[in-house]
Formats: C-alpha cells, sequence, structure tokens
C-alpha cells in the first residue's frame, strides 16, 4: 500500500462519526478541531495577560483586586470566543446554543439554584469589587485575607493559615466587614478592665494610655484614650481604646497591653478585683418570732 493511501486510510478513521449531538456527527477530528480554538485561546489570554502586567499594570497604581479582576474578565472572553469558534468548526450553528440553555433551566429546576446563584454572586463580586484579592476581611468574628476570588467560591486564609472556600453567596448577600475597603487598615481596639474602689481613677487612665502609647503598632493619630465607664458591683470599670495599624496586630497588641497592665497595676499596688458575695450564716432560730403575725381568724 503506498504510503498517499495509508494517509487517506487514516484520514477517514478520523472523520468516522463516533456519535451524534443535535444531528452532527462528532469524529475524533471533530474533537482537534474543537480543542485547537480553546487551546489557542488560552495560550493567547496568557499572552494578554502578560503583556499586562508588563506593560500596563507595572507602570500604574492600578489596585491589586482591579489587576486581578481584570485579567480574570479578559481571560474569560478570550476562552469564552475560542470557545464559540470551536462549536462552529465542528458544524454547530450558534443557535443552537439555545438548546444549552434549556438544559442549565431544567439543572436550576432540579436543584442547582445554589450553584447559579454562586456564580452569579461571583460576577458581582468581580465587577463591583466590594471585596477584593489582598483584603483583609471579618467572617462570623474571624480575620482572613482574600487570596482568590472565582465565579463559585472565593478563597480566604486565616490568620491560623487555613484557607477557607466561602460561597459566594455569603460574601454578597450577607454582612461582611472588609477592613480594606477604602485602603484604610486601622482598626480601633477595646479593651476593659476593673480596678479596687480605694483606686485614683486619673492615675489608672493615665497608666493605661501610657501603655497604649508605648506600643509601636498603636498609631499616634487618633490618640489612645481611656474611659470611666461606671461604677460596677465590684469594681470601678474602665475601657482603653487604641487603633492599631493592621488587623493582623490585633491580638500581639492586645496580649501585649493586657500584660503591661498587669505588670504596671501590680507594682503601682493596684487591685484588680474579682467578684465577691458575702454570705451571712445565722443560728438556728435566730429569727423565731420575727415572721409577721397571721392574720386572726374570723
Amino acid at each position: 500500500m503506498s504510503v498517499p493511501a495509508v494517509f487517506n486510510d487514516i484520514w477517514q478513521t478520523l472523520q468516522q462519526p463516533l456519535f451524534k449531538i443535535g444531528g452532527h456527527g462528532i469524529s475524533l477530528i471533530s474533537f482537534i478541531y474543537f480543542a485547537i480554538p480553546i487551546v489557542v485561546s488560552l495560550l493567547v489570554s496568557r499572552l494578554v495577560i502578560g503583556i499586562l502586567k508588563r506593560k500596563v499594570y507595572s507602570k500604574t497604581e492600578l489596585a491589586e483586586g482591579a489587576q486581578y479582576t481584570l485579567s480574570r474578565l479578559i481571560k474569560y472572553i478570550i476562552v469564552g470566543l475560542g470557545l464559540l469558534t470551536g462549536l462552529q468548526m465542528i458544524g454547530f450553528n450558534l443557535t443552537t446554543i439555545h438548546i444549552f440553555g434549556g438544559l442549565f433551566g431544567v439543572g436550576v429546576g432540579f436543584g442547582l439554584q445554589n450553584i447559579f446563584s454562586n456564580f452569579f454572586s461571583g460576577v458581582i463580586l468581580l465587577l463591583e469589587r466590594p471585596i477584593q484579592v489582598g483584603d483583609i476581611i471579618e467572617i462570623d468574628g474571624e480575620f482572613c485575607h482574600v487570596r482568590e476570588i472565582k465565579f463559585r467560591v472565593t478563597a480566604v486564609t486565616t490568620f491560623d493559615n487555613e484557607t477557607v472556600l466561602v460561597p459566594n453567596t455569603k460574601l454578597a448577600s450577607e454582612e461582611v466587614t472588609n477592613w480594606s475597603y477604602g485602603g484604610d487598615t486601622t482598626l480601633r481596639l477595646h479593651i476593659p478592665i476593673g480596678v479596687g474602689y480605694d483606686s485614683d481613677v486619673k492615675q489608672v487612665k493615665k497608666f493605661l494610655t501610657e501603655i497604649a502609647d508605648s506600643e509601636d503598632n498603636v498609631v499616634d493619630h487618633p490618640k489612645p484614650r481611656a474611659y470611666f465607664k461606671e461604677h460596677g458591683d465590684s469594681s470601678l470599670n474602665f475601657e482603653l481604646l487604641a487603633w492599631v495599624n493592621n488587623p493582623v496586630n490585633v491580638i500581639p497588641v492586645r496580649d501585649s497591653i493586657r500584660e503591661k497592665i498587669d505588670e504596671k497595676f501590680r507594682k503601682e499596688n493596684i487591685e484588680i478585683p474579682y467578684p465577691k458575695r458575702d454570705n451571712n450564716l445565722f443560728p438556728q432560730g435566730k429569727f423565731e418570732g420575727l415572721a409577721p403575725d397571721s392574720p386572726s381568724e374570723n
């Protein structure tokens, strides 16, 4: 058999339909035709994003989150065009896309609402950018770094270095504290403290503000302030307010301030009381006869 005949047989084999979709025969060569535009679009998207990073991002002050969002959108648009081109190359008319829309609608009816809700929430996060990559957010009382925003979930890393995948609906529809929004990451720290009733109020306030001022990660403006809150059951209650330069420093600053407060108050003989109750015990029969007389019977 001649070489051209061998190639002709191989070509005929590649063109043999394996199955049909919507009346279109799908062969091995169809997979190749379909894959080529997608692979090319992936390479083009990487090339375009690389040029943007070298020529645009590096020469502008575009925020990290905005860079990430723009790169993602460009990638999805180019790959989407490659997908449509691949469908056309294997014989699909673009008008048949409504078939896939119908399938999606059926899927939603069978319980895919959550997936679609997360998908559209991801689109909102990427377009509106209330939360961006690199932000520090607080979810359920825990501080986290935003590492990656995908169309279905957002990857965050806790301060314990645990990676958590948060559904986008939670970030888009529930209350989330974004400590980086607007570029300001300062955070006010509240430290309550109680002292004995024989303590000097002005002296206690002075010691508290001096201790906060001594911390490197406490900002100078606004200045730390100490407030006399109330006369408690067992103590005079104060609250120290100090602004920390970054939420990452909240735990170490709070620990350091409390340690210095304990050390200073011990040195100055300022009592940090604990709740006390006095129980008076009386001998049996002590109050006999003290009860009010019962009403007389008529």
